[in-house]
């Protein structure tokens, strides 16, 4: 420890110094203080499919982002989702994958592996054994989106 004529201690610099390079190297990494620029709506950052205005991929995030956010929330949302099938970014995973069919509970909602043993992809088609066509009352998906989400669930239904 170093003092001063006055008998006050005498700090160097150096530790200062380095903490605030350190600081500002971080804020720099940053790129651009919390802009939100390259993420979704949840915060995650953006990768190839997951762009509404780019192409349906066969993953769950950008099966998430073309069609259970802008298709089916506006039902499967909130505590008054039908069945407790709540299809927002932050539920529909976790609410989908291995999970039994609230109204055929011998079935799996998405049946890792199985399309055609899987319910979703049975509402989405129109030949389930029970309730309507989803998305309810119209208008359905068409074949391709379908297909992709078929994709997807014989992929493994990874997240």
């Amino acid at each position: 420890m170093r003092f001063n004529a006055k008998g006050h201690t005498k700090r160097t610099a150096l530790p200062w110094l380095a903490l605030s390079l350190a600081t500002v190297a971080l804020l720099a990494a940053c790129g651009g203080g919390g802009s939100g620029e390259g993420l979704d709506a949840n915060g995650r950052p953006l990768s190839e499919g997951e762009d509404p205005s780019g192409p349906l991929l066969p993953n769950f995030r950008s099966i998430q982002s073309h069609v259970f956010t802008p298709r089916c929330t506006g039902c499967h949302a909130g505590a008054t989702a039908p069945r407790g099938l709540r299809l927002d970014a932050t539920n529909s995973y976790a609410l989908l994958v291995g999970v039994s069919a609230g109204e055929v509970p011998a079935l799996k909602r998405v049946a890792a592996g199985d399309p055609d043993n899987s319910y979703l992809i049975q509402k989405l088609e129109g030949h389930a054994s029970v309730g309507a066509r989803m998305p309810l009352g119209g208008p359905y998906l068409d074949d391709a989106s379908v297909n992709v989400i078929r994709q997807w669930i014989k992929n493994g239904a990874v997240q």
